[in-house]
């Protein structure tokens, strides 16, 4: 089992400077607020931006943008595919991430490879209480990057609907801006939170 894996973000960590917080840590006065530092502050080594077959969405409630959080459908959606931006880190590194997106102390992300590519599991979180926790509590596995597995997190509902805040876009937008897709941003963003209207809607009997 290799000790690297690809975290692939879709939603604010496609800003570098953004997912960095997560790496080497960030105190409450910073851009970002306040994140604890992994095990191995290291950057990636490795950076790539690509496509993922899996469809942006917005629901839920976000503590820290307020407003709702970006997911990506668990199911392949090769017609409504979105833009990640792929980071090579540590396995630790990842659990790390995976901790702290669930707002819970430490997290196992199990044997990541017995997954098959377009499956996911769900982690071990305690989704009661607030609607903030363990929101990210689906492993989802992408498509192999260079040899190595990729991985992205979401959620193994569709909770309940919501917008995203203007400064949580602004965000995904600064992140967006800086890939190497050509990419009319506004409307990409504008074609995901449409979409979050109806893939809501369509599970709202559920919450």
């Amino acid at each position: 089992m290799s000790d690297q894996l690809w975290y692939v973000s879709y939603g604010s960590n496609l800003l570098r400077e953004r997912f960095f917080t997560y790496l080497t840590g960030a105190d409450e006065s910073s851009e970002f607020g306040a994140h604890p530092t992994a095990p191995t502050p290291a950057l990636p080594a490795e950076e790539t931006w690509l496509w993922v077959d899996h469809a942006l969405y917005f629901a839920g409630v976000s503590r820290r943008w307020t407003g709702a959080s970006a997911f990506v459908s668990t199911t392949v959606d090769a017609a409504n595919r979105s833009v990640g931006h792929g980071y090579l880190i540590e396995r630790a590194q990842f659990a790390h991430l995976a901790a702290v997106e669930n707002v819970v102390a430490s997290i196992d992300v199990g044997a990541t490879e017995t997954l098959a590519i377009g499956q996911w599991s769900q982690l071990a979180v305690d989704r009661t209480g607030e609607s903030f926790r363990g929101k990210y509590d689906a492993l989802l596995r992408l498509p192999d990057i260079d040899g190595l597995p990729a991985f992205t997190l979401t959620s193994s509902i569709v909770r309940e609907p919501g917008e995203p805040s203007s400064r949580y876009l602004a965000t995904i937008r600064r992140g967006l801006a800086s890939g190497v897709f050509d990419l009319d941003v506004d409307a990409y963003l504008d074609k995901a939170v449409q979409r979050s209207a109806e893939i809501t809607s369509a599970h709202r009997g559920s919450f």
